[in-house]
């Protein structure tokens, strides 16, 4: 391929037109570092087999694997909101509510499934989507769970100054003008490894990371902030995990209605 996968992807971002165009690069602007980051993780890791992505929206996670070579499955709860980028990109992005419905695949379907950015948007039952992860997973294969950090930095500042660490009134919106839940509830490490643990699967590493914007003073002083602390104060939490054992096999909680 003449281009790389982020310039590609920014191509067809630029192409999209109206409210789509806007959200889509707002999205890649704020949070290309991320995706970087994760597609470099996942070539590290070398998946055998396809890559699964839970929690697909906007896709672009999805697009740069599928850029740089990875066969990758995307699913979402409702992928027709991002259906013209998919088509221009030619992705497989299958639609389903991860906490009410089984995931759309057979049993060890998969070398390798990301659930980046998306387990603090659960809030229904995030034990039935780990068993659904570990389902799917082969035997010995990877989960990449990447999920911001209740220890970091901002979220220690809000809390001191008496603030929520999500606005409920603006995460609860969400469902209605993006199609999907704000920040339920934000965790630590611990609680993490807990939840993998009791799925099934084996923690191989944990890293603390962060993003600064791509721009402006607020990237020199969160740079700067974040280099003076402790890493286990950085905003991302990276979570690397592969399957030992088979999961509980949960059932959903409030299963869709037929």
């Amino acid at each position: 391929m003449n281009t790389n996968p982020i310039e590609a992807l920014w191509a067809v971002v630029k192409s999209q037109t109206g409210r789509v165009r806007e959200w889509h690069g707002d999205d890649l602007l704020n949070h290309q570092p991320r995706y970087l980051a994760d597609l470099r993780l996942i070539e590290s890791l070398t998946p055998a087999g396809t890559v699964l992505e839970v929690g697909s929206a906007p896709c672009h996670m999805t697009a740069l694997l599928s850029l740089a070579g990875f066969s990758v499955v995307g699913v979402d709860v409702d992928p027709g909101r991002i259906a013209e980028l998919i088509q221009q990109l030619g992705l497989d992005v299958r639609r389903c509510d991860i906490e009410r419905e089984q995931l759309p695949f057979e049993d060890g379907s998969f070398g390798c499934v990301m659930l980046c950015e998306t387990f603090e948007h659960l809030r229904i039952d995030p034990a039935f989507v780990l068993s659904e992860i570990n389902r799917v997973l082969a035997p010995g294969a990877t989960l990449v769970l990447t999920t911001p950090n209740v220890y970091s930095l901002p979220s220690l500042a809000r809390f001191l100054l008496g603030r929520s660490i999500a606005d409920p009134v603006t995460e609860f919106g969400k469902l209605r003008r993006l199609g999907h839940m704000g920040h339920v509830r934000e965790y630590s490490a611990d609680e993490v490894r807990r939840f993998l643990e009791a799925s099934g699967l084996a923690v191989e590493s944990i890293d603390y990371r962060f993003h600064a914007p791509l721009v402006g003073r607020k990237k020199k002083l969160l740079s700067l902030a974040y280099h003076l602390v402790p890493r286990r104060f950085r905003r991302e939490l990276v979570f690397v995990a592969h399957k030992v054992a088979e999961g509980p096999n949960l059932s959903a909680l409030v299963p869709l209605l037929p």
